[in-house]
């Protein structure tokens, strides 16, 4: 039976987790380096985690859950192609100061070899594409592209653009930037777009 003692012992933790993979880096999380920042025994980690990876698997997901909840309410005002571009500009400059994208960032990297971490990273993206995937549903009602790319097959799309954006940024910095500005200059131009001319483009996609 869990306890208020047993959940705070595993909130340090996870917290202590996620504090350890911004500073070191997720190769260097140890469940030495874990349990030190944590102040707390190593062997609390198995007792509650039962390996240093599921651990590390929860720290992604309180992480990632933490960042979109904190986003939820701006999402739910998006209505607009501008307003999503723009929403997504704002997230892109605070996760990148925050370092969250570079947790899932650094859990989808050791996916490549870790069939756990690839579950663990597929449920953090998941938890930004659910978020997205309402949007979209909204900006497409109307829109010439309704037609073209359904809702979900969108949110996937801009999901993993975005987590492209950010993996790569620290090697082209200025073309993120400049790759957001111009979605932002087509959104608007979507958004602006009259019935005859939605009607033309539905048309020419048909």
């Amino acid at each position: 039976m869990s306890t208020p003692k047993s959940e705070e012992t595993k909130r340090r933790l996870v917290r202590a987790t996620i504090a350890s993979i911004e500073a070191d880096g997720l190769a260097k999380v140890s469940a030495r380096s874990i349990a030190e920042r944590a102040g707390l025994a190593q062997g609390l980690i198995f007792y509650h985690f039962g390996s240093v990876v599921e651990l590390i698997g929860e720290a992604c997901l309180t992480a990632t859950q933490e960042r979109v909840d904190r986003y939820a309410e701006q999402f739910d005002a998006v209505d607009t192609f501008t307003g999503l571009v723009d929403l997504a500009t704002r997230v892109r400059r605070e996760e990148r100061e925050s370092g969250n994208v570079a947790i899932l960032g650094q859990a989808l990297a050791a996916a490549q070899t870790d069939p756990a971490m690839a579950e663990v990273s597929g449920t953090a993206l998941d938890l930004w594409t659910d978020q997205v995937r309402e949007v979209t549903q909204r900006v497409l009602v109307g829109s010439p592209f309704a037609e073209l790319i359904a809702a979900d097959e969108l949110a996937h799309l801009v999901s993993s653009a975005f987590i492209g954006i950010e993996l790569t940024a620290p090697m082209r910095t200025a073309e993120a930037d400049g790759a957001l500005t111009t979605l932002g200059s087509l959104a608007h131009t979507i958004d602006g777009l009259g019935p005859v001319a939605r009607r033309a483009i539905r048309a020419a996609l048909r």
